[in-house]
């Protein structure tokens, strides 16, 4: 499986449900150190959040970034990544 079919096969496994990364190895069939590293990349950059926490135990939720960036891969777009800085109330600033 290329890497892209399985940040899709993740992001498909999150859509309107809160999961953890063990629902998403269940889901998918990825192997387990796959799916962690890749939680705390979308996590990072706002892909998921994080909406419970409990020793090990974490759920987490898809973000507005993550559907959208679920719609382009389904869509077989290509994807172009961009940098906004964020203001100090975590609203991106308006580009000058």
């Amino acid at each position: 499986m290329e890497p892209r079919e399985k940040i899709l096969a993740m992001l498909k496994a999150m859509i309107d449900r809160l999961v953890s990364p063990s629902d998403v190895i269940s889901s998918t069939g990825l192997p387990r150190y796959e799916v962690l590293a890749a939680f705390h990349v979308f996590e990072a950059l706002g892909i998921v959040k994080r909406v419970y926490s409990r020793g090990n135990y974490r759920l987490y939720q898809l973000t507005e970034a993550g559907r959208r960036l679920l719609e382009i891969l389904e869509s077989g777009a290509e994807i172009r990544i961009g940098f906004v800085p964020m203001g100090s109330e975590g609203v991106a600033e308006a580009e000058a």
